[in-house]
């Protein structure tokens, strides 16, 4: 099957030259495919070959900029989409052939056009894509928890198994370094409902096989909640079990609000489109309950020492004569700070795993020993 030439009538005379200028070559297999021409008055265009057949070589072309080719280049915007973006041309020259037509690109069978949201190169396509589905999730109407919740599981899930990895403290304040192999670069924002695609990190040399692994087990988890596989993954350690459900926690749709599911794909997926549902998210819990070793805590103490740089603290005077050293979120280091200088005693409620205490609410302790309700913690 061919693209025809239009049965109607052609653009005039003088608008592009017959044989199109190539200004810029964006991808070429023999000859260039995708390229940056331009009008016979100056206009940048994007030129993509969708067909050589006897009638000739039939070109799109579509305006650009110089912001949107540095866009196709980066891998920010998908070709498919800058050439259907506004006006589209029909340009076929062959033989004595040789004509200009405007076209809409609903008309042009899909064959004859790059595959939607693919970029210009196979390695600038996002290592990972997630895509948040609801009935509250529509273009104009995106609640702004939805962008969050799909950001931050996304950091939370890659820094969750890399801590494991690297063996790091999974709170504080991570060294810059590490920090960014796992707050992924955000390539492009996609309405079809909400879908954020991210890059891969600057790994370097030392931590490329690191994120790599962490990719792997992530991909390991989302694909087991994903179904309904009776077992688990093999043979791991019940420590990195509860790593990768706790990962692939932060990525299933919470079980009320605007998310009823989250579909995620990409390189790092083997670009399989996993969907992960709210029984996905109950599957984990059930399983996360099996090999848990958290519990919720509450200790009263006076803050001895505070690590603004680690996010960090230690408790002293506890009930129990125990110093007990913490890890709390950037969003409590104004109030860690505050009561460090004006209160003697404090209260001080979290999570706690084989070693680590992480503090999500602390205030000031007014009556000693008997337990009252913290800031942020009802």
């Amino acid at each position: 099957m061919h693209l025809k030439i239009p049965d109607r009538e052609q653009l005039p005379a003088g608008l592009v030259e017959r044989h199109l200028p190539v200004h810029q070559v964006l991808y070429e297999a023999e000859m260039p495919v995708i390229y940056v021409t331009n009008t016979a008055q100056g206009q940048l265009l994007l030129a993509y070959v969708a067909d050589d057949s006897a009638d000739g070589t039939f070109t799109f072309l579509a305006p650009v900029t110089t912001d949107i080719i540095a866009q196709i280049e980066l891998g920010s915007t998908p070709v498919r989409e800058a050439l259907t973006a506004s006006w589209l041309w029909l340009h076929i020259n062959g033989g004595s052939q040789f004509g200009l037509w405007t076209v809409d690109s609903k008309d042009v069978p899909s064959d004859f056009l790059p595959l939607p949201g693919v970029l210009l190169r196979a390695e600038m396509e996002p290592v990972l894509r997630a895509r948040a589905v609801g009935h509250q999730v529509v273009l104009g109407r995106i609640p702004a928890s939805v962008v969050s919740f799909l950001a931050d599981g996304t950091r939370k899930a890659m820094k969750a198994l890399l801590d494991h990895i690297f063996a790091t403290p999974i709170e504080g304040r991570p060294r810059q370094e590490h920090r960014a192999l796992y707050d992924l670069p955000i390539q492009r924002f996609a309405f079809s409902s909400l879908e954020l695609s991210f890059g891969a990190p600057e790994e370097g040399l030392v931590a490329g096989d690191q994120v790599r692994e962490a990719a792997q087990k992530l991909e390991t988890g989302l694909t087991w909640a994903s179904t309904s596989t009776p077992e688990p993954w093999g043979e791991v350690s019940e420590e990195e079990r509860e790593t990768i459900l706790r990962a692939a926690l932060f990525l299933t749709p919470p079980a009320a609000g605007p998310i009823s599911e989250i579909h995620v794909s990409g390189r790092w997926m083997h670009n399989r489109r996993l969907r992960l549902t709210r029984e996905s998210r109950r599957r984990v819990r059930q399983e996360l309950r099996r090999v848990d070793s958290e519990r919720i805590v509450r200790y009263e103490g006076r803050i001895g020492e505070l690590d603004v740089d680690n996010l960090s603290f230690t408790l002293r005077d506890t009930l129990d004569g125990q110093d007990r050293r913490g890890f709390f979120t950037d969003d409590l280091l104004d109030d860690m700070v505050a009561l460090l200088s004006d209160v003697h005693r404090v209260a001080v409620a979290g999570v706690e795993r084989p070693g680590r205490l992480l503090v999500s609410a602390v205030g000031p302790l007014e009556n000693p020993g008997a337990p009252e309700p913290l800031p942020g913690s009802e």
